[in-house]
């Protein structure tokens, strides 16, 4: 029986499925009917950019009307519905669930997204690559799950009637005592772009005494999983971290002293994935600056201060760059001689971050404090 949900994707001729190529993510309308009355209606999104193998499969069996008069033959409160089963349609109720052992099975498409409330995944027997028809709608999150089960789609509207579907009495298999059947048919593609994130933390330029950091970024409602890039070169030509993550943050771990580190991200939100972030960096230095090349380091006093603050040590054509916590230019100056000092009093109380460079090199970066 495809018991903890079921898994398979089924390999049909590509002459049965919808004849457009996805441009987006489809659209599908799941009416139910209690018993042969109308229960409610569910709207639910595939995820071709997340698991184009499902979504076809899903889309397929849509065309060829396989899902209508099928039950949601298993209920659990907290957890799932689960329907989708051929035996369901007219079959003894001892075996709804089992499948049918004639339908092709697709290969698992495992990946970072998460089992929340209102995913839509592939149901499957104990092989990774058994799913087939069945899938289950999460009413809760269930992270056991994730990366065990191929995500492929989301609830957009109707969670109402999940949650109806889930309390309603079942027998000691957890079938509901009163047929729940589901009729499918497609709507139409939802084109929305995902958006590119907004980094959020560590702030650009920042360093740190730590070999792990947390990355943080804004989130889009509708993203699904990030892709997130992590490298000691601002070209990304080698990466330290090649990573997809279902959630708005990533913990870096192993950093290096003394080293600097790039970092962007993109979003895919199952249908599209955006363009990468504004690259931002970071350094890790046990003296709270980060200091490059052979050069000396540049002492800064008195930090924090009240926005009046010298730099000594500093050697003739550097330049002094100072930063906002977004990132923003909002002060440069050549430097001339080995001390220069700067006024940043017009500027609000709070954390600001300094650049020093030599010709084409980074000398030194730091945070400044002003009172």
């Amino acid at each position: 029986m495809k018991k903890i949900i079921l898994l398979s994707i089924l390999l049909l001729p590509s002459s049965i499925f919808h004849a457009q190529s996805f441009t987006g993510k489809p659209q599908y309308q799941i009416i139910t009917k209690r018993a042969g009355n109308y229960l409610g209606t569910i709207d639910v999104e595939l995820f071709p950019a997340i698991a184009p193998l499902a979504t076809r499969n899903f889309d397929s069996l849509v065309s060829t009307q396989f899902y209508d008069s099928t039950a949601f033959h298993r209920v659990i409160p907290g957890f799932m519905i689960q329907g989708g089963d051929p035996n369901s349609r007219h079959g003894a109720r001892s075996t709804w669930g089992y499948g049918d052992s004639t339908q092709p099975c697709v290969p698992a498409e495992f990946s970072a997204a998460k089992h929340v409330r209102g995913i839509l995944s592939a149901a499957r027997d104990t092989g990774i690559n058994s799913a087939n028809s069945q899938f289950f709608i999460c009413v809760a999150a269930a992270p056991w799950l994730d990366g065990q089960y191929s995500i492929y789609g989301r609830v957009v509207s109707g969670m109402d009637v999940v949650d109806t579907i889930v309390m309603q009495p079942r027998d000691s298999v957890d079938n509901p005592y009163q047929k729940i059947e589901m009729f499918i048919t497609y709507l139409g593609e939802n084109d929305t772009l995902a958006t590119i994130p907004t980094l959020i933390s560590p702030l650009n330029y920042s360093y740190s005494n730590t070999t792990n950091r947390l990355l943080k970024w804004n989130a889009a409602s509708d993203d699904i999983i990030y892709h997130v890039q992590v490298s000691t070169d601002s070209t990304f030509a080698t990466t330290y971290r090649n990573v997809d993550v279902g959630k708005n943050q990533y913990l870096v771990t192993g950093l290096t002293m003394g080293n600097t580190y790039y970092w962007r991200v993109k979003s895919n939100n199952g249908g599209d994935t955006s363009n990468y972030s504004v690259i931002w960096n970071f350094g890790v230095s046990p003296t709270g600056i980060q200091t490059y090349t052979n050069a000396d380091p540049i002492s800064v006093t008195p930090n924090p201060g009240n926005g009046q603050f010298t730099f000594s040590g500093t050697e003739n054509d550097q330049t002094i760059e100072v930063f906002d916590v977004t990132g923003k230019n909002i002060y440069t100056r050549k430097i001339s001689g080995n001390s220069i000092g700067i006024d940043l009093r017009e500027y609000a109380s709070g954390i600001y971050f300094y650049r020093v460079s030599g010709k084409n090199t980074v000398v030194q970066q730091g945070k400044l404090i002003v009172d």
